[in-house]
């Protein structure tokens, strides 16, 4: 049976294929490492912050400047969609394991900021090339749900690195020992090297400008995704990132007592990536996307306007179930609503709205915190989730489109219309 008119994929399609299954798996290793990479800075911002002798204001500003850097990572989407998935992704990979170690063993300020500016590249390359290599090999029926593991996969190493982080508190420098302990992530580098596969999607074809496909059609679609990413990443990079800080500093907390809240509640919100994933192939990209929204901002806000340990644990739970249910559903429907030949660089470019978002937020974190506090702040920042929900409810709903087509118009033009 082929495809329909509307883009329905195939019953074979809908299988998990065992092709499937190895993409899920290997992208889940590199998933793994790049959250434990990626979560380092925020995990130890207690530690490396009083090590650099930053106020919290300073390291917001910090923050920021890493973000700024960040924004270099879409020179990978653009030669995945120019040279292929396998390479950038490959590359990407290697420059987060070596950066990482590099902020180990050099400790200075300056190298600070440069080594972590390298990982948060790598980091976003990761990110929008493993979703669209995931997007491309797994069927429609069970797309969302494989993004869904592959963000499990990064949230297991967020959880790890927070297992680890008792090692931070040995000397005063003991925690740049977790950072080096990403580079093992290279011990992985000859299995991905000879098992990952080149998308059977992808097909070579001349380079076609974006900002001119933006022109032709593919700017409805690209706009109200740019702006659901910035909102939430203004909001959610000061509201995870300050987490240990509000616990620890602001709140008094035990480390123990905070890494075990923070365990607990949030390894349990991440079921929103299995549930975000189911429902959105099931009932649909748009209402799952906005109902995450919904329950982030609710969460989010709640932990720094709560000083309740069990209003606090609620609220990590909320956070972190709006933030994992959004992550599958919102990476499925940018994957399928751009052509094969724009789809890695047009995700390239909603991430590094995303990363402007967060230089926004951590900018107003560097204003306001210092003089207003971290609630206030919070707060302000999490209106913007609202204009998100109407953003997400202007876009088409695209499940069950198949993304096996190897002719597609420049412009993008959807299937379904």
């Amino acid at each position: 049976m082929t495809s329909s008119v509307f883009g329905q994929p195939t019953p074979s399609k809908q299988a998990l294929t065992p092709a499937a299954r190895r993409i899920v798996f290997l992208t889940a290793i590199i998933g793994f490492i790049a959250g434990y990479a990626a979560s380092q800075m925020s995990h130890t911002l207690p530690f490396a912050r009083t090590s650099l002798e930053l106020t919290e204001g300073q390291m917001s500003a910090v923050f920021a400047g890493v973000r700024a850097a960040s924004l270099l990572g879409v020179v990978f989407a653009v030669v995945a969609d120019r040279k292929g998935r396998r390479r950038p992704l490959l590359a990407a990979f290697a420059l987060v394991c070596l950066a990482s170690l590099m902020t180990a063993f050099i400790p200075s300020l300056p190298a600070y900021v440069i080594s972590q500016s390298l990982v948060r590249i790598g980091v976003v390359a990761i990110a929008s090339t493993s979703i669209v290599l995931i997007a491309e090999e797994v069927g429609a029926g069970y797309r969302a749900l494989a993004l869904g593991f592959y963000g499990l996969a990064g949230s297991m190493g967020v959880g790890f690195g927070l297992i680890l982080l008792p090692i931070a508190e040995g000397t005063d420098n003991a925690w740049r020992l977790l950072f080096g302990f990403a580079s093992l992530g290279l011990l992985a580098f000859p299995l991905l090297n000879r098992f990952l596969p080149e998308s059977h999607v992808f097909v070579p074809a001349p380079p076609f400008p974006f900002f001119k496909a933006l022109g032709m059609g593919l700017g409805k679609h690209f706009w109200p995704l740019a702006g659901v990413s910035f909102f939430v990443a203004a909001f959610s990079s000061p509201a995870f990132d300050f987490v240990l800080e509000r616990l620890i500093n602001d709140l008094a907390w035990d480390t123990g007592a905070a890494r075990f809240l923070l365990i607990v509640f949030s390894g349990v919100g991440t079921i929103g990536l299995l549930v975000g994933g189911r429902l959105a192939d099931r009932i649909g990209r748009r209402p799952t996307s906005a109902a995450a929204l919904a329950i982030g901002l609710v969460g989010g806000v709640g932990f720094y306007a709560l000083d309740s340990g069990w209003f606090l644990a609620v609220s990590i739970f909320l956070a972190t179930l709006g933030a994992t249910m959004l992550t599958p559903s919102i990476a499925a429907q940018r994957a399928e609503l751009f052509p094969t030949r724009l789809r890695a660089t047009a995700g390239g470019w909603i991430t590094n709205v995303a990363i402007a978002g967060s230089i926004t937020g951590f900018a107003a974190g560097a204003y306001l915190i210092d003089r207003y506090g971290l609630t206030v702040t919070v707060s302000i920042l999490g209106s913007g989730l609202i204009i998100s929900i109407l953003l997400i409810l202007r876009l088409p709903e695209t499940r069950g489109m198949s993304l096996d087509r190897k002719k597609v118009s420049p412009t993008g033009a959807n299937p379904q219309g």
